[in-house]
């Protein structure tokens, strides 16, 4: 088990970007221990209780003094249309199903 975070001055896209990418991983890689199988979803309700925050971040902008900048990231498509996030939701539903038939069957 680990846990990550990454800090640092967001933009709205940058925030959101590493919002989606973080939650999809902690959906498919976070189910996989004792321990894990109760913190992923304690973690994907707090990333979700931070989403308005970071969704609330202002837009992209460059620097009022000129300086270079950076491109920023490309948010991407939303949380739940990302295979890696939908096949990690569905982990704990196939497991109780699995509970389920293996109850009913003995």
């Amino acid at each position: 088990m680990s846990f990550l975070h990454v800090k640092g001055p967001f933009c709205r896209d940058c925030g959101l970007s590493v919002f989606r990418d973080m939650t999809a991983k902690t959906l498919i890689g976070g189910w996989w221990g004792y321990i894990s199988f109760i913190a992923t979803p304690v973690t994907v309700l707090i990333n979700l209780a931070r989403h308005g925050k970071v969704a609330g971040l202002a837009a992209p902008t460059p620097p009022p003094d000129g300086r270079p900048h950076g491109r920023p990231a490309d948010p991407g498509p939303p949380l739940m249309t990302r295979p890696i996030a939908i096949i990690g939701a569905l982990v704990p539903l196939l497991l109780a199903v699995l509970v389920v038939a293996v109850n009913l069957a003995g």
